[in-house]
């Protein structure tokens, strides 16, 4: 019996590199031929999968943390923020000096504090963060970026919003407004002077998006398995059967895991495939 496999992107099929490893394509490849159905679950937007992962053969893509569900081609699901929620959001933010995105299907809005913070934050600072370094990436390759300026409220539908406060008083100040209709994700450490996250509707998450894609192909949530590394992929993992977490990642996604893997840039997705028995051997190439 086949079974339905839910990959997050940064952190997951890719690592520090930014790139999915030829082992990792070859398993993925390999899971697919032998019945097995592949899913990206990712908390980018359309507008921002880009690069490799575009080059896997899937089945389907959650997309924007469960606000978009494309099966074949095809979104069977669109979720997106009221006018007035974004509106609130952003006022919330500008009044306390945040810099932020909004996000939605097609195309990624961008305040003016956000692009001087990543031209003048050092890659090695982000290193250890995967969701800072794929923003850095979108901002050196101005992939379907706009000024917030450009943002037309009445006519562009936001998805989720990212934030980043550089202190963190910012966002604490901003948590009591937000917590009621949104799960709050944090991907900064600890240590970190700043704090950078995002906010996604609580109705709508990883989870839920899986939960949409088994119900509209019939499937047996018994077979799913999800694959994750931070915050934003726990309703994923609370979601699906079984679990798998990068080693390295929070205490609360670990402890919903019953497998991890490796580092993503040591084939730690193909090492713990081959555990959970989904391929046996890979053709070298």
């Amino acid at each position: 019996m086949g079974k339905y496999l839910f990959f997050d992107i940064d952190g997951t099929l890719t690592g520090r590199s930014r790139r999915i490893t030829e082992g990792t394509k070859r398993a993925v490849h390999k899971a697919k031929e032998n019945g097995h159905r592949i899913f990206v679950c990712t908390g980018r937007v359309p507008a921002s999968i880009v690069g490799d992962v575009t080059e896997l053969e899937t089945d389907g893509v959650i997309s924007g943390a469960g606000s978009f569900v494309d099966i074949g081609g095809r979104y069977i699901f669109e979720h997106y923020m009221d006018t007035r929620m974004t509106e609130r959001v952003m006022e919330l933010f500008q009044k306390n000096g945040l810099h932020f995105t909004v996000e939605c299907r097609d195309v990624i809005y961008q305040t003016s504090g956000a692009w001087k913070f990543f031209r003048e934050k050092r890659r090695e600072d982000m290193d250890h963060n995967p969701e800072l370094m794929r923003y850095r990436e979108q901002l050196e390759r101005k992939e379907r970026l706009r000024p917030i300026e450009f943002f037309d409220i009445a006519k562009d539908k936001a998805a989720k919003m990212c934030f980043i406060a550089e202190t963190k008083p910012q966002i604490e100040a901003c948590i009591p407004f937000l917590e009621k209709d949104f799960n709050i994700v944090f991907f900064s450490k600890e240590e970190n002077t700043y704090v950078n996250g995002e906010i996604i509707l609580k109705d709508c998450t990883k989870g839920d998006g899986i939960k949409k894609v088994m119900e509209y192909l019939r499937g047996d949530m018994d077979d799913t398995i999800g694959f994750g590394d931070s915050m934003n992929d726990y309703q994923m993992l609370e979601t699906v059967h079984t679990g798998v977490a990068f080693e390295n990642g929070p205490k609360e996604i670990k402890e919903l895991a019953q497998y991890y893997f490796k580092e993503p840039d040591e084939d730690g997705i193909c090492q713990v495939m081959k555990t959970l028995g989904l391929i046996d051997h890979i053709e070298e190439k």
